[in-house]
């Protein structure tokens, strides 16, 4: 393994960190619903407004932040969002009124799209080629495995000391760990530095190299679309409305124990299946993207999206212990590989030229539909006492979201439709 490898795992494995402690955060939120609530009699439509809002604040910022991305050094920007992250635990611990509540929500889907999955993406599309999938399968199961162990460290806490105790508990290891490990082990593989030593390797195996720094060399341009032609094609189009379908199907994530515990489960079997469904995910996040890696991303992804509908059919029947099972094997795989896949088919369809900023604008509608959904859900509840009809809403869209994405072309034939055509041929006149 050259030493240019070794650093690109050492990346992964910091980002693997990140991903662990920030998103771990997030994916325990449903253990602070029920404690939260009885603190301050809200509906559950009220919490669920403050807990998506940073869906939309985050989906407003996405193409912002994929723009930056795709011009600035990533590195700095998980930095700054992911200490912000860290302070907004803090403050979030201290909140009193459903406002505080609203806002620091709000700056958390800024700040953690800021520091997590498009730079992220980004820095490991630069680093690896050929195990791209693998590499990002396992730097992204950091969410799913940090999310299963901190959500049952939350809700130790939240049941030792109470919510504000459990807000804090996931603060201190992103300020403490996760900041110095960007800091230090973090690079982007663009330097001038690490491309002289790439052709100091290669010329040292007798493989051909680039001109030396300083001599005359044509721009690396990355292989495919502009935004401008991105945005024509049936593949984007079809990729915004998967990413609407694929956030609405995840309106369930903040009730998923309430809905458990209102089924006849204890609090702490409830936590303990959001533990397993994001072990689950976690096998998602790291076979996910070898699969695409062998079968395209594509077709990957139309797999995910089926095991994903049965998932949530294993949701409606939780009541009895086997369609619980199929709900967190099927429902936590597909949740994994989709986080994966998903910017592997936009490389596929798009290329990544603007890989960042195709994510950002694409992210857009994801939010759209992680935000309002929650908030559906919650609203249902309240009219019907029941969650059965959102369930069966998401289980909709999810079918929706696999016959969409057979829709979805490769670049290839994107591209074909902006090439230059040919002058028609002179016709020679003869007297």
């Amino acid at each position: 393994m050259s030493k240019r490898e070794r650093q690109a795992w050492f990346v992964v494995g910091a980002i693997f960190v990140a991903m662990f402690f920030i998103w771990g955060g997030i994916n325990s939120g449903a253990v602070f619903f029920v404690p939260v609530l009885k603190t301050f009699g809200w509906t559950r439509e009220k919490l669920s407004v403050a807990l998506s809002i940073g869906w939309i604040t985050g989906g407003a910022a996405g193409p912002a932040i994929g723009w930056i991305a795709d011009r600035v050094n990533p590195k700095k920007m998980m930095i700054f969002g992911a200490a912000i992250t860290g302070l907004l635990w803090l403050a979030l611990s201290r909140a009193t009124t459903f406002g505080e509540f609203l806002a620091i929500n709000g700056a958390f889907g800024i700040c953690v799209g800021a520091s997590t999955t498009i730079p992220m993406s980004l820095i490991i599309a630069g680093w690896f080629e050929q195990r791209r999938g693998l590499a990002m399968g396992i730097a992204f199961a950091g969410a799913t495995i940090g999310g299963a162990v901190m959500t049952m460290v939350a809700s130790f806490a939240v049941q030792s000391g109470g919510w504000r105790i459990g807000y804090v508990v996931l603060a201190l290891p992103i300020l403490l760990a996760v900041v110095p490990a960007i800091m230090i082990v973090v690079h982007t593989s663009k330097s001038a530095a690490e491309r002289d030593a790439a052709r100091v390797e290669k010329a040292a195996l007798g493989r051909p190299t680039a001109p030396p720094s300083g001599t005359a060399s044509p721009s690396i341009v990355l292989p495919g679309l502009e935004i401008s032609q991105a945005w024509r094609t049936r593949s984007f189009l079809l990729l915004c409305v998967i990413e609407l379908f694929a956030g609405t199907s995840i309106g369930m994530a903040p009730h998923v124990i309430a809905y458990l515990t209102g089924i006849g489960y204890t609090a702490t079997i409830a936590a303990s299946v959001i533990s397993l469904y994001l072990i689950g995910t976690t096998a998602g996040t790291l076979f996910g993207g070898p699969a695409a890696d062998r079968f395209g991303a594509r077709v990957a992804m139309v797999g995910t999206f089926v095991l994903s509908t049965i998932g949530m059919i294993g949701m409606a029947g939780a009541g009895h212990l086997f369609w619980l099972i199929v709900f967190i094997v099927a429902g936590g795989y597909a949740a994994g590989a989709f986080a994966v896949q998903i910017p592997l088919v936009m490389i596929e369809s798009l290329g990544m030229r603007r890989l960042g900023s195709v994510m950002g604008i694409c992210g857009v509608f994801y939010t759209l539909g992680a935000a309002f959904s929650p908030i559906a859900a919650g609203k249902i509840f309240d009219v019907t006492h029941s969650y059965m009809i959102a369930i069966l809403t998401f289980m909709t869209v999810l079918a929706l979201s696999a016959v969409a994405m057979l829709g979805v072309r490769s670049l290839e034939s994107e591209q074909a439709q902006f090439a230059p055509r040919p002058e028609p041929a002179a016709i020679a006149v003869t007297s």
